[in-house]
């Protein structure tokens, strides 16, 4: 934080030195592959969100506030051949993130096990994974959050400029910069400012203004950005990004129903700090996505149970007593926690679960007897049709120690074999213990 505000002071101060501009010149940052550079990020955020009571009284008002920080070296992977940067990895020094809804407060920060990430830049979303450990979904979602800085490039000209000349950022910085799924209509205007001299480099700055509407992940949005930018001229490098946004929230008539005010500062400088990433730090990991490695991990001490699951499966819902995970094509399972002594045998299990389903009227087509699964796990399953739709009910039980735990699993029967697949990874990552 330090080092951004004396990064500001200087700006200010040595923005009064103008070099005179000498005809059109191209404002552009292209990256190589294999090119490494620090960045730092500073956001706080601050406003209010109006929600319904939902029995027709007056809506309330909750106030929020957050802050994060970010310090990390990073190294370009892929480039593709329009210049755009497809995947990096990164080594982070500090991530953290604080937020406070009304009276509750989160908190949420990457790990050290997980602290080199690659990202994986899809369209305007960024994909983490660690080629080092699981990542928890919160990871995840703070990594998704982030700024993907070579995106940023959008914010210059796609053409030779003199001082004083406009242009409209493109589609990608703002989104970028707005963490919009769409954009529905924008008016950001960049302006090449003037020519600085900064520690003996040539630098361009450039401000940009404007109101851009589009659909974020909490609905319709306006978004109004003001703020400005520097690229060091002769190495072609965006070296400092400033944006103060208020974001206003909208409902279906495009009437306001919140605001939140924030700033984003952004400082980047084109060596790394560590040596990290270099090829001798990097030998030996596998870099590319793959199943073993993008995995994720569930680990609540609250809960009492830490497991694997892939990123095709998402946690419904999770408590002390069961944790509910979906498959994105419908399939489920329910995970059901008890004391070793008051979990079922897989006799007792097959058992509930037949009268269960004599109760709801369904038809049985194969009934698997109880059997061991390997691991400490016995399961059997029954393939139904239950209110008219064909699934496969895979029930499986284990004990650890003094725990105990019942997988209660539907599935479906085009991806049978799939889910399987991913149930038996969760169960043989499954570890149960105390709860803290």
């Amino acid at each position: 934080m330090i080092h951004t505000i004396r990064f500001a002071l200087i700006l200010l101060i040595t923005s009064a030195v103008q070099a005179q501009p000498a005809g059109t010149m191209r404002l552009s940052e292209t990256f190589p592959k294999d090119r490494q550079y620090h960045v730092q990020c500073n956001v706080e955020i601050t406003g209010t969100l109006t929600l319904p009571t939902g029995d027709g009284g007056a809506p309330k008002a909750l106030k929020v506030a957050g802050k994060s920080n970010l310090n990390y070296d990073e190294r370009i992977l892929t480039v593709l051949g329009d210049g755009t940067v497809e995947r990096t990895i990164r080594a982070y020094r500090q991530l953290e993130f604080e937020r406070k809804v009304a009276d509750e407060e989160q908190h949420n920060k990457l790990r050290p096990a997980v602290r080199r990430l690659v990202i994986l830049r899809r369209k305007q979303y960024e994909i983490p994974f660690s080629p080092s450990a699981p990542m928890t979904w919160g990871e995840v979602d703070l990594i998704r959050t982030d700024v993907f800085t070579p995106a940023l490039r959008g914010l210059l000209p796609d053409r030779a400029v003199t001082v004083g000349e406009r242009w409209r950022a493109d589609h990608i910085a703002i989104q970028e910069l707005t963490d919009f799924e769409r954009i529905d209509k924008s008016d950001l205007t960049c302006t090449f400012e003037k020519i600085t001299t900064l520690l003996g480099r040539r630098n361009a700055h450039i401000a940009f203004e404007g109101k851009v509407h589009g659909l974020g992940e909490d609905g319709l949005a306006l978004h109004e950005l003001r703020g400005s930018c520097s690229v060091d001229i002769d190495a072609g490098f965006i070296s400092y990004v400033y944006v103060k946004g208020t974001h206003h929230l909208l409902d279906k008539k495009g009437s306001p129903t919140g605001k939140i005010e924030g700033t984003f500062i952004m400082t980047r400088t084109p060596a790394p700090i560590t040596n990290d990433l270099s090829d001798d730090a990097l030998r030996g990991l596998t870099l590319e996505p793959k199943a073993e490695n993008t995995m994720l991990l569930f680990d609540q001490p609250n809960v009492g149970v830490r497991f694997l699951y892939p990123r095709n499966w998402r946690i419904a819902g999770a408590n002390e007593k069961q944790i509910g995970i979906d498959e994105n094509q419908g399939s489920g399972v329910l995970i059901t926690l008890s004391p070793a002594a008051a979990t079922p045998t897989a006799a007792q299990f097959y058992q509930d679960a037949a009268q269960f389903l004599v109760k709801q009227g369904a038809k049985l087509f194969r009934d698997e007897k109880p059997r061991p699964l390997g691991g400490g796990w016995d399961g059997f399953t029954f393939d139904a049709e239950i209110a008219k739709e064909r699934v496969v009910l895979h029930y499986s039980v284990t004990r650890q120690g003094n725990h105990g735990a019942t997988f209660t699993s539907r599935i479906l029967p085009a991806d049978a074999v799939r889910v399987q697949r991913d149930l038996d990874l969760m169960m043989r990552t499954l570890q149960l213990r105390a709860i803290k």
